[in-house]
């Protein structure tokens, strides 16, 4: 019935013409409803004739109306509200809204901010008709408005920067607002009080933005550039300084990109990135897909909980980067940052300090191509290390491959924008980004010996482009265009690069070795993988106000083109041990006389897999200001990415039928997440504000979960339990072995596999303490489902449990390991946060955080037949985390900049070293232990009764370490002045300044979790010792 009358109510002011009678109000509320558009303007006349119309059954009595000069503008209203009513989502919020108001404002716009006010005399009466023009400080572009009938102002869409305000009416004195700085979705208020020209000339002033955001329940905070330049970062990657926010860690996530677990995420996908309104995340596993410059970046956005309806594929927070335009004025920078052996501490695991030299170096440049209008900026960066890692596997096995040994690394960045002020009301910006990174020897060290991983090559490119059209003082859209390329390639460490995707010649497949692993020692290469990914993205984003309500909606189209090569683990293979023993790789006899290997693993055939992707995006967003105290953040988003739940496969690909496969009942349709918050202005003085809501968020499929399902019988995987050696295939060739040997693996997708959907929820409170200081405590909550796991559905029957098995259900078949979304996550957190704005010369940001999260280890196999085993504390969990960072403008020009960090330890596994329940993988627990149990509540009596088991002594507590963290880092900087904006700035930076002990076992790497191994507990990383840099910048 509600949409029945608010769809006659829609076509009754659409179809018909609506006139305004001026001076007009109501007095009472018959029973028909019958409103009149009432016209004040005092200073104006408005040619306007008057009409009244009725609408029976929808308008409320309490709805009043307030319009000026609208004859004018009520026809592109009624054909903008026309279009929106044809799309029935977003046709139904407009509906609704407009029952609340119809005069017409904007709002932001992605990634900007807004400045917006009341004009009025000294009287306290509103002005209409004043000249406000505001100009950006540095680009000098300029834009204009004129108050409205109620005196109000606005200007949306502005880039972060300062901006001076300035008021021209005749008759009263100007008035300059200066130093007006806009950060990312600010709402910056500014009334006027005009004083008549007789009394006063200009008066100028400075603009100061709230610490306490309150009409937001999203829990944000903003990296302003004031902290990039000042703060200590590591190797220039200003995502690091994420981390200066709560709710914020790296221990979920893969050492190989730049990234950082945001909010609830506890997975390395679980992140949004969004640069310049735009994706910034890999098609094919979720991460950031580019660094950049550190010049580049104006500043950043990190949102814990509860992001808006505009941002998706995130089941924790997101990182929105807005980047650096240039100005009127030709600014840029020159740098050089060194390190080398002598500014470093010797390391923790080295018998002495290693060679090393690492080179960064580039600059920067903006200006005019047209003063006041068209601006340019360009960055590059490149970076050239020559370092090293140690091997430390035992020394009374495996000395023959310990030692310390080369890892150089070279990474270029280059970025370019344009920005150019067409009109008044039209803005557009081009922007480019590269960034090409090789690096050998990936997560060689520890355990790991230096054939045993990988290098890789990864070269990015992306061009985004934007327009922005404020449409009058009342609307706002945006439209946003990006085509981004990147690939992956990882091959066999000191071989060479194949980028030829689908060819496999000799010379590629033939320089992966036979691998070996032991408990306290991985050896041997065979990882070899190519994927390129391309992807094209368009969207578009309508912004209006209606009476109270600020409104955005708007919809996203992404193409995405998946090709991958893969030639991991071929006929070689891998073998496996269960007991350590001597291993010289150098030695033949050595590798002779190795005994009673557990496992041998292998792949039949490289393979090429076309997977393409789309993503299709709807939303609505309603920020309602229910009264001036309290406002309403309401959102509905509808997300559908085709692609990784193998919609596309075709079962006649195959010799025989998959089974359980269903292609028609796949496709998740239905991803409808409804989010809704609050922020209560306490006092209406905006200086305490208690803020909460909940949401439901969906996230990104990894393109690989299920990929394996393509390549079902064009590459067979070989699993043999206690095979032969030295040859597993017995003196067959690996092809006719293949052939006879037993029923075949496959792999499925589940018929319901879907996006993974995170519940979030919070409550917070912020309190401006005074000036420049405020407080804030929040309280996170976030459950994630239908992240993916496999299981092997064709598990055998086992009468006996761990010793024999029987048949499997389908004996045709060996295992039927099935891709399916039933990980499950649950993560709370608390966090109390003191800042400190820049001003007298120093600012500072300290929290404290707890968490507590708890998964079934999602993205990751089942312990066949055991599978609650797989419950425990999540791998990147740390229960406390300390962060504090300040920097401090001292006397002479002399600039201290220090970040500590203080981190209880990350949990971990104490696995069997045999594969207990024969499902092929060498995954079990200790019996009487639980996942994740180390550094929690490890049962070590359970441990070293297995390890009495297998004829090996017992362990004590003292020899297991410790992964928590104690990091200090800090820079010193002093600059030389030479007038016309010219300085030199000399830089000194201490990382780890204390120089203290932080083993790494990050991501599950780095941490001996077999229990058979004689170093049980340990681990065999480290985070670098002391290690200082030197630096010389000039800018001009």
């Amino acid at each position: 019935m509600a949409n029945r009358a608010g769809t006659r109510f829609m076509s009754h002011l659409i179809s018909r013409d609506i006139t305004i009678r001026g001076d007009a109000y109501r007095t009472d509320c018959p029973i028909a409803n019958t409103f009149f558009l009432s016209l004040h303007n005092r200073d104006r006349l408005c040619a306007v004739s008057s009409l009244t119309r009725e609408i029976h059954g929808v308008i409320p009595c309490s709805t009043t109306f307030d319009v000026c000069a609208m004859r004018a503008g009520v026809a592109r209203w009624r054909r903008t509200m026309a279009r929106a009513w044809t799309t029935p989502l977003v046709g139904a919020w407009l509906c609704c809204f407009t029952l609340g108001g119809v005069f017409l404002r904007p709002v932001l716009a992605q990634g900007t901010g807004q400045i917006e006010g009341v004009v009025r005399d000294e009287q306290r009466l509103v002005l209409p008709g004043v000249a406000l023009s505001l100009r950006n400080a540095d680009s000098g572009v300029t834009r204009t408005v004129v108050s409205e009938s109620d005196g109000r102002y606005v200007f949306p869409a502005l880039l972060p920067g300062r901006y001076v305000l300035r008021t021209d009416v005749s008759g009263f004195a100007p008035q300059e607002l200066r130093d007006v700085v806009i950060t990312i979705g600010l709402e910056l208020r500014h009334d006027f009080t005009l004083k008549l020209q007789a009394v006063a000339e200009t008066v100028t002033v400075s603009a100061e933005a709230p610490l306490v955001d309150a009409t937001k329940a999203e829990v944000a905070g903003i990296v302003t550039r004031q902290q990039i330049e000042t703060l200590p970062i590591n190797s220039r990657q200003y995502l690091s300084l994420a981390l200066l926010m709560p709710g914020t860690t790296v221990d979920a996530t893969r050492s190989f990109f730049s990234t950082v677990n945001v909010g609830g995420s506890m997975t390395f996908n679980g992140t949004g990135n969004v640069v310049d309104g735009t994706i910034n995340n890999w098609v094919e596993d979720g991460e950031p897909r580019q660094d950049l410059p550190e010049d580049a970046v104006e500043e950043f956005k990190v949102t814990n909980a509860l992001p808006k309806a505009e941002f998706g594929l995130a089941t924790g927070g997101v990182v929105q980067v807005v980047t650096k335009s240039g100005g009127n004025r030709v600014r840029g920078d020159a740098f050089e940052y060194f390190r080398d052996k002598s500014l470093n501490a010797q390391g923790v695991f080295e018998a002495t300090k290693p060679a090393y030299r690492r080179n960064q170096f580039g600059g920067s440049v903006g200006g005019p191509i047209v003063a006041d209008r068209m601006h340019y900026y360009g960055a590059f960066e490149r970076t050239a290390i020559d370092e090293f890692y140690t091997v430390t596997a035992p020394a009374s096995f495996y000395s023959a491959v310990d030692g310390t040994f080369p890892k150089p690394t070279t990474r270029n960045l280059y970025f370019g924008r344009a920005d150019w002020q067409l009109t008044n009301a039209h803005n557009a910006f081009v922007r480019y980004l590269q960034e090409d990174e090789l690096t050998l020897c990936v997560n060689c060290g520890g355990t790991t010996a230096a054939t045993a991983s990988f290098d890789q090559s990864v070269p990015r490119q992306s061009l985004a482009a934007g327009h922005t059209w404020i449409r009058g003082a009342r609307q706002l859209n945006e439209v946003r265009f990006q085509y981004a390329h990147a690939a992956f390639y990882g091959y066999p460490s000191g071989t060479t690069l194949f980028t030829d995707i689908g060819q496999f010649p000799a010379e590629r497949t033939d320089r992966q070795t036979r691998a070996y692993a032991f408990p306290s020692l991985t050896y041997g290469s065979s990882y070899d993988d190519a994927s390129p990914e391309s992807r094209w993205e368009f969207s578009d984003t309508y912004t209006v106000h209606l009476s109270k309500h600020d409104l955005r909606f708007g919809g996203e189209y992404d193409h995405n083109h998946y090709k991958v090569d893969d030639a991991i683990g071929l006929i070689k293979g891998t073998y496996t041990f269960a007991q350590d023993q001597a291993f010289n790789p150098n030695d033949p006899s050595s590798i002779a006389n190795l005994k009673n290997p557990i496992l041998f693993t292998a792949t039949s055939a490289p393979v090429t897999t076309i997977d393409p992707s789309r993503y299709y995006v709807a939303f609505a967003q309603d920020d309602w200001r229910v009264m001036p105290r309290l406002t309403l953040n309401l959102g509905l988003r509808w997300e559908y990415l085709w692609g990784p739940s193998n919609e596309g496969l075709d079962p006649n690909d195959f010799p025989v039928t998959l089974p359980y496969v269903n292609v028609s009942q796949r496709g998740h349709r239905t991803n409808v997440g409804p989010r809704t918050g609050f922020a209560w202005d306490v006092n209406g003085s905006g200086r305490t504000v208690v803020r909460g809501g909940w949401g439901m968020y969906y996230g990104h499929i990894r393109t690989l979960a299920a990929i394996e399902e393509y390549r079902n019988f064009h590459r067979l995987s070989i699993t043999i339990s206690n095979p032969a050696y030295p040859d597993p295939y017995q003196g067959q060739n690996p092809a006719s072995f293949i052939v006879s040997s037993n029923a075949p693996n496959v792999t499925i997708a589940d018929n319901d596999m879907r996006q993974p959907v995170a519940q979030q929820a919070s409550v917070g409170i912020s309190r401006n303490l005074g000036g420049d200081f405020a407080v804030h405590a929040d309280v996170l909550y976030n459950h994630t489902q239908d992240d993916y796991k496999t299981l092997n559905v064709n598990f055998a029957n086992s009468a006996t449990g761990l010793t024999a098995l029987g048949t499997p259900p389908l004996s045709a078949f060996g295992r039927i390991d099935r891709v399916q979304p039933t990980s499950d996550l649950t993560m709370r957190q608390m966090y109390v946060k003191l800042e400190k704005r820049y001003s007298h010369r120093y600012q500072y940001m300290a929290y404290y955080a707890y968490t507590n999260s708890r998964d079934n280890a999602p993205m990751a196999r089942y312990i066949d037949a055991f599978t609650s085993y797989d419950v425990g504390s999540s791998n990147g969990e740390r229960r406390h985390a300390v962060v504090a960072s300040g920097s401090f403008l001292l006397p002479a020009s002399v600039t201290l900049g220090v970040v500590w960090t203080a981190r209880s330890p990350l949990p971990w596994s104490a696995t069997a070293g045999r594969d207990l329940n024969r499902d092929g993988f060498n995954t079990d627990l200790v019996a009487g232990t639980t996942r994740n149990s180390g550094n929690r509540d490890l049962n070590l009596t359970a441990v070293n009764a297995w390890r009495a088991v297998n004829g090996l002594a017992p362990v004590s507590e003292s020899q297991i370490d410790t992964s928590r963290i104690n990091i200090m880092d800090a820079r010193v900087s002093k600059a030389f002045t030479f007038g016309s904006g010219r300085k030199i700035e000399l830089l000194a930076q201490a990382f780890n300044l204390l120089n203290a002990k932080n083993l790494q076992a990050q991501f599950g790497s780095g941490r001996v979790g077999n229990s058979l191994s004689p170093v049980f507990g340990t681990i065999v990383s480290a985070r670098p010792n002391f290690q200082g840099e030197i630096a010389l910048r000039t800018t001009f």
